[in-house]
C-alpha cells in the first residue's frame, strides 16, 4: 500500500511517498510565488502529477494545521490561513486521486510513530529531524542550500514522511 504523507504550510509543501514503512521518494514543493490559495494547491497538484508513484497512491495523510496557539509564537491570522490551505488541498487531493484524505494532528501522528509527541526541551522540528536521521538514511533526498547548508525545508519533507508512516487506528 503506497502512502502519501503531506505537510501543508504557506509557504512550502513537504510530501513523502512510501510503502511498507520504506521511504520510495519525498521531498518539498515551493509554493510561495503563489499569490492564491487555489494556484497553491493547482502547483502541488502539478509537482505531484509528475512523480511516478502519484498512480499508486492507496492512502493521503496530511498533517492537519494547527487548532490553537503554539506558546503565543502563532497568530490567529495564520491559523486561519492554514486551515484554508488545508481545506482547499484536502478537497483537490480527494478530488484529483479519489482517495479519501486524513487530516491527522501532528503530535497524534508523532506519538504513534515515535512513541512520544515531544520531549521537554527539544523543539518538535528537532524532534523530528532526530528521530527521523535515527529510522533512516535520508541524505539522497535533502537538499543543501547554495551556501552548503542543510535547508530548513527539509524538515517539511521530514513531517510528511512522519505523516505517511502513519496507521489509523480503526
Amino acid at each position: 500500500m503506497v502512502t502519501l504523507g503531506l505537510d501543508v504550510s504557506t509557504n512550502t509543501v513537504g510530501y513523502a511517498f512510501t510503502e511498507d514503512k520504506s521511504i520510495l521518494d519525498m521531498g518539498f514543493i515551493n509554493i510561495s510565488k503563489q499569490k492564491t490559495i487555489k494556484d497553491k494547491a493547482y502547483r502541488v497538484i502539478e509537482e505531484l502529477d509528475i512523480n511516478k508513484h502519484t498512480d499508486d497512491i492507496d492512502r493521503i495523510v496530511v498533517e492537519d494545521s494547527l487548532s490553537g496557539f503554539a506558546g503565543g509564537m502563532t497568530r490567529m491570522q495564520t491559523i486561519i490561513k492554514l486551515a484554508k490551505i488545508n481545506a482547499v488541498m484536502a478537497f483537490i487531493l480527494e478530488w484529483k486521486y479519489q482517495v479519501t484524505v486524513e487530516l491527522v494532528n501532528p503530535n497524534t501522528v508523532r506519538k504513534q510513530v515515535f512513541g512520544k509527541a515531544r520531549v521537554k526541551g527539544i523543539k518538535a522540528k528537532d524532534y523530528v529531524k532526530q528521530k527521523v536521521e535515527e529510522m533512516f538514511d535520508t541524505e539522497e533526498w535533502c537538499t543543501i542550500t547554495t551556501r552548503g547548508n542543510w535547508s530548513k525545508q527539509n524538515l517539511d519533507m521530514y513531517d510528511a514522511l512522519v505523516c505517511s508512516l502513519y496507521e489509523a487506528k480503526d
